[in-house]
């Protein structure tokens, strides 16, 4: 992974954690927990798909895991 990869992870991941502290039910989780959950998330998308997708299906696939983790979180905190 290079460097432009690695910001772009981060700012599609921190965006996303906006986009779901801004939006219903995600904004019980906090800003803080979406944020790091979201990046991570970007992160395992990326990872998760590097070998089966172009880059710009990648960063698709990125903020897809970023939601699905926040998912994860809001369910397990119920």
């Amino acid at each position: 992974m290079n460097f432009q990869t690695f910001l772009t992870l981060l700012v599609v991941g921190a965006l996303t954690g906006l986009v779901a502290t801004f939006t219903g039910k995600a904004a019980k989780t906090g800003f803080p927990l979406n944020l790091v959950v979201s990046i991570a998330g970007a992160f395992l998308g990326w990872f998760v798909f590097t070998e089966v997708s172009r880059t710009a299906l990648q960063v698709l696939f990125a903020i897809g895991g970023s939601l699905v983790l926040l998912w994860l979180v809001r369910v397990i905190k119920k």
